[in-house]
């Protein structure tokens, strides 16, 4: 015999060692097949129990993965070859029993349920115990005999019996005793809970179906529980459960019901429609079974379903008689506006109308709604506030058309006068309603017509005793009077109001502004020192440093006429490197915004500020205040147009934030909020700011620079340069014997132009603003920085060389230089001097 190589126990060991290791491997990653081919082929080598013990758990996943799957013949095979491999006690004994009751495999059954320990079948295997429950009360299987006989499980058996067979026998009183036996984690808890719905059925539906709904879905008795809640149901309810049931358990729902001959009919037509129901089919069902829905009831709905499902007019006909003529034009609208022609439904609305109104006040509220109806799909706002008005004349108790009415009069800042108008009829039509009151109090403070806001605040406190919004403004007007007495010398006055206002309970702050107030009162009518002490004590009361409490004191002083220097020299001095914290930053932003909702006017915020401005200009370049803090900053400046202050604060935001919102604040403050002013190429860049946006999906930026350019266009078309804007979006040009555009490029065939103008969009949409300029001045001018800005200035100039680029770049000769633009530019602007637009 031949030795072996002194080597070849060690390469064996090192191929035994490779495939173990992939066995374990494979065994980790859940890829359980390979690893069982892995592990055999090392058993084969040697046997090893580590390994064998690896290869049964291989089994035994791979069964229950099986299982999952509902193929339970293959889950069996590889259950049963895990326990070959596995040393007793074996898992997922309690799952293979079942999957053998799945398959009727009985012989293997007994045997193993010959094996089972009490505690096993009480305490470890409570599924298994649940399933064998329901098989052996429904006389599925016979196994009581195999069972242990001292399990607590053939105990509640037997009191399970007993309930059913009470049951059987009408002894309805002895169910529940039965059933109380049963301790709570019975595995016949789910049986106990079937049988108690059943007891509550026909008279407690709504107790029963409470009850089945606590039938877990993994239950045995899952499935019973859905049957039982299926005869609970009615209509619709009881059409989807048949939907989700196979054909012999729908027979079982339809005898416990004791449906009719028809009844059953119609359920199988239903659920055999496995989809939804087509209108037609909806309409022609309603026919067929009207004596099962009762006559009235199928053609009020056929009737309603002949919106969509216009064919079905001439059936209708024939089984309800002729319709009347309203009728025939209310079908004609609402086919029109199903086909989203509007117009074509207005007109038909309207012949419906015309026929009601020869019915007097029983056609009125009719006439009414249709109006509304209308009103939903106009597309000018205008056009729907009207037809609402309309409404009202027919039906002038519709509150929701009063405050529909009410929000578009309050978005036209021109109609004051029909906002107030409206409010009034609102006011006096639903004296009582919380919601109008509100917009009558902020209409009344608005116009600074304090005794009215009074008058609602009070009216609304008697609804609402709790309102903080009244009691706000309530407050706030008895101040408010207290004030415009004092502005009239009216100072016997002023106190009452005072008093009055503090009996207000709201908080201790509003208490410490009463008492601003009063200082003011003993600073006009006493004595000024001891007043300005006592405002300025209260100002610093009020507010969290310095800051706010100048404004403030400034602000108040400025709203009563009256001089500020000697409230001011009360207050400690502010010093020359005060710095606002954060928190005194966000207060003076809601304190300017407070008074803002005041409605005190611009220019007296203004010469408020001008008292702090320089320190709020030094805390912004110094502290770090956050991005958000800065937004909401601009923000409060933008409503109060305090440009100075916003351009200081967008000079430190811009270069650390490169957004869109910067980029607007930027422009607008640069502009002082006139879009017109605005120059061409921060025109571009606020376009391109808002694709950015857009992408984004900055809301907020989208708002404010939509609205920007908006304003922008209004004010430029007007002006003459329409045609530029013309050209860039798309629309047509005006012949104009002396407009440049058509001197340069007049001579150019349409499709020609066309092509330049979209290539035009494609290059403002590519290169950035400054970008953009350079490559021009550089291509065309020749650097000539000078003739840049002249040129550039006149959008109709930019827009011709921008056109002169795009023809470069798609390589036409248009018969058009630079030097021809210039020439032409240069000649219009020695002949009309127009105003330049700035750039910078």
């Amino acid at each position: 015999m031949k030795k072996k190589p002194f080597g070849a126990p060690k390469s064996c060991d090192a191929n035994v060692s490779v495939l173990e290791s992939q066995a374990s491997s494979r065994l980790k990653a859940g890829q359980y097949k390979d690893a069982i081919d892995l592990y055999k082929a090392l058993l084969k080598r040697a046997d090893n129990a580590a390994w064998r013990q690896a290869l049964a758990q291989c089994y035994l996943q791979r069964a229950m993965a099986f299982a999952a799957k509902g193929m339970v013949k293959e889950a069996l095979v590889l259950w049963e070859n895990y326990a070959r491999n596995a040393e007793p006690p074996h898992e997922a004994y309690d799952h293979y029993i079942s999957w053998l009751l799945q398959t009727n495999d009985m012989a293997k059954v007994k045997n193993c349920l010959g094996q089972l320990s009490a505690q096993q079948l009480d305490e470890y295997y409570a599924d298994l115990a649940g399933l064998l429950g329901l098989l052996i009360i429904t006389d599925k299987v016979s196994c009581q005999e195999l069972l242990p006989k001292d399990s607590a499980f053939m105990r509640q058996l037997g009191f399970v019996q007993e309930a059913l067979s009470a049951y059987r026998n009408n002894k309805l009183e002895d169910i529940e005793p039965a059933l109380k036996k049963l301790p709570f984690r019975s595995a016949f808890r789910d049986c106990r809970t079937l049988m108690k719905a059943a007891l509550l059925i026909p008279e407690s539906v709504e107790q029963a179906q409470a009850l089945l709904m606590k039938i877990p879905a993994g239950s045995p008795y899952q499935q019973a529980g859905a049957l039982l809640l299926a005869i609970t149901h009615e209509g619709a309810a009881l059409v989807n459960d048949l939907l989700q049931l196979t054909t012999p358990q729908i027979r079982i729902i339809e005898a416990a019901k004791n449906l009719t001959k028809e009844q059953t009919e119609l359920l199988d037509v239903l659920t055999k429609q496995k989809g939804r129901l087509s209108d037609k089919t909806k309409f022609n069902l309603a026919i067929q079974y009207q004596a099962l829905m009762g006559a009235d009831l199928a053609q009020r709905y056929c009737h309603a379903a002949l919106s969509n499902y216009p064919a079905g007019q001439r059936d209708y006909i024939r089984r309800f008689g002729a319709m009347d003529d309203f009728e025939a034009w209310r079908l004609k609208a609402l086919s029109c506006e199903r086909d989203r022609d509007f117009h074509g439904a207005e007109y038909y609305w309207q012949q419906g109308i015309t026929v009601l109104k020869n019915q007097g006040t029983e056609g009125a509220f009719r006439i009414a709604l249709i109006m509304r109806h209308i009103a939903e799909y106009q597309e000018r706002p205008e056009e729907a506030v009207s037809w609402l008005i309309d409404s009202l004349g027919h039906d002038p108790d519709d509150r929701e058309s009063y405050v529909k009415i009410l929000q578009y009069y309050e978005r036209q800042e021109q109609e004051t006068d029909a906002y107030k108008e409206w409010l009034d009829k609102s006011i006096k039509k639903f004296p009582g309603d919380v919601e109008l009151l509100g917009l009558a109090i902020k209409a009344s403070t608005r116009n600074k017509a304090f005794k009215k806001a009074t008058q609602y605040a009070q009216a609304l406190l008697k609804i609402d005793p709790v309102n903080t919004f009244a009691k706000q403004v309530l407050f706030t007007s008895r101040l408010a009077h207290a004030r415009k007495l004092i502005k009239s010398k009216k100072l016997h006055l002023v106190e009452k109001e005072i008093q009055q206002a503090e009996q207000i309970t709201i908080g201790k702050r509003y208490q410490t502004l009463a008492q601003l107030m009063r200082g003011f009162l003993v600073f006009v009518a006493e004595n000024k020192k001891q007043g300005a002490e006592l405002i300025a004590e209260s100002v610093q009361k009020l507010h969290d440093g310095l800051v706010c409490a100048y404004f403030c004191a400034t602000l108040e002083a400025l709203l009563l006429d009256l001089q500020s220097a000697p409230v001011l020299k009360e207050l400690p001095p502010l010093a020359k490197d005060y710095l606002l914290s954060q928190q005194e930053m966000t207060q003076l932003i809601q304190l300017i915004h407070q008074y803002a909702d005041d409605n005190v006017n611009q220019t007296q915020l203004h010469k408020a500020l001008k008292k702090v401005k320089a320190v709020i200009k030094q805390s912004i370049s110094q502290q770090d205040y956050g991005e958000e803090l800065l937004l909401s900053l601009c923000q409060c400046l933008e409503r109060i147009q305090h440009f100075e202050l916003l351009r200081a604060c967008v000079k430190i935001a811009r270069p650390l934030w490169i957004k869109p919102i910067w980029m607007y604040y930027r422009v607008y403050a640069e502009v002082n909020g006139i879009a017109g002013k605005c120059s061409y190429m921060n025109y571009l860049r606020l376009r391109d700011s808002l694709d950015n946006a857009q992408e984004k999906k900055d809301q907020r930026a989208v708002a404010l620079i939509g609205k920007f350019l908006d304003q922008y266009h209004e004010a430029r078309n007007p002006a003459g340069f329409s045609h530029i804007f013309d050209s860039l979006f798309g629309g047509s040009i005006e012949n104009d014997d002396e407009n440049p555009i058509d001197k340069l490029f007049g001579h150019l065939p349409d499709d020609l132009f066309d092509r330049l103008d979209a290539k035009v969009m494609e290059i403002t949409k590519k290169i950035p603003p400054e970008r953009m300029l350079k490559l021009l001045a550089a291509d065309y001018l020749a650097n000539n920085m000078t003739m840049m800005q002249n040129l550039f200035n006149d959008p109709d100039a930019l827009f011709a060389f921008l056109m002169l680029k795009a023809a470069d770049d798609l390589g036409f000769d248009i018969g058009v230089t630079a030097e021809n633009i210039i020439e032409c530019f240069q000649g219009k602007k020695a002949a009309s001097k127009p105003a330049s637009f700035p750039f910078f």
